[in-house]
């Protein structure tokens, strides 16, 4: 079909051209450091509160692995609009024949590889640096479980971006929506201790169920073991991946809409 076609072009290019400019501006070392080692230094430093505080450290270890995902996407995909403005691109992007949905899908794509390659070392460090037990993880399940969470934080980065079309920037909303991942989302401490309303929050967060599945994954639970009903972590990553892509598409359109009626397209 013509217009999958063209959709399917215009995703790649942009797909393409994100990679161009981040390499452009970021030598490939520098991208590499930058990605790694936050991760690396909340594993550390979480851990050493958990040991201090009595607490099992590999419990956070494993949380803060796979909330670098979590920061690592929502940074990446949420920070595009802002660069278009920054460098004066964003204009030119607006009146071109394609949807800029489209567009900054091709472009956060990136930035979920980024995330994706961001726990895949981070889980790697886990074992060999900070001495997590990885003997019964389940490699298959660890594997499907990274592939949902990138694709299920990447809807919620989506929404945060098409909020930057409008606004200055959507760095404030990223930074609140890394840090309620990081504060309810089971990362550090299990959500069951968290207060009534909070745990309302934090189960209509996929980080909540990709926390919990990686760490089934690690003791090695099957993708069945997490997937019997579709309140269990794997469906529940699914299901909510799948609605933020659809309230990502919907606040494109609103937001492009109020920031060419307001003539703030291009307002950095």
């Amino acid at each position: 079909m013509p217009f999958v076609s063209d959709r399917m072009r215009v995703i790649r290019s942009s797909f393409v051209m994100s990679i161009h400019d981040t390499f452009t501006t970021v030598r490939p070392s520098i991208w590499i450091i930058q990605l790694i080692v936050p991760s690396l230094f909340a594993m550390f430093f979480f851990s050493m509160m958990a040991t201090w505080a009595g607490a099992d450290p590999e419990f956070v270890i494993i949380g803060n692995a796979v909330q670098s995902i979590g920061i690592t996407t929502i940074y990446a995909v949420a920070g595009i609009p802002g660069t278009q403005k920054h460098i004066g691109t964003m204009t030119s992007l607006a009146v071109t024949p394609s949807s800029l949905f489209s567009i900054f899908f091709g472009m956060s794509i990136f930035g979920i590889i980024a995330g994706f390659m961001s726990i895949a070392v981070s889980l790697t460090a886990a074992a060999f640096i900070f001495g997590v037990n990885m003997a019964s993880i389940n490699l298959f399940s660890a594997v499907i479980v990274i592939v949902l969470t990138a694709f299920s934080v990447g809807g919620i980065s989506m929404t945060i971006s098409s909020v930057g079309i409008y606004l200055r920037t959507s760095a404030i909303i990223a930074n609140i929506a890394a840090y309620i991942g990081l504060v309810l989302c089971g990362v550090n401490f299990p959500v069951s201790d968290l207060p009534g309303w909070a745990q309302t929050i934090a189960h209509c967060h996929p980080l909540t169920y990709a926390v919990e599945a990686t760490r089934g994954a690690v003791n090695g639970n099957g993708i069945m073991d997490m997937a019997s009903t579709w309140s269990d972590p794997i469906p529940m990553m699914i299901i909510l991946g799948i609605i933020f892509i659809i309230v990502s598409l919907l606040t494109f359109g609103f937001f492009e809409k109020l920031s060419r009626n307001s003539s703030k397209m291009d307002t950095f």
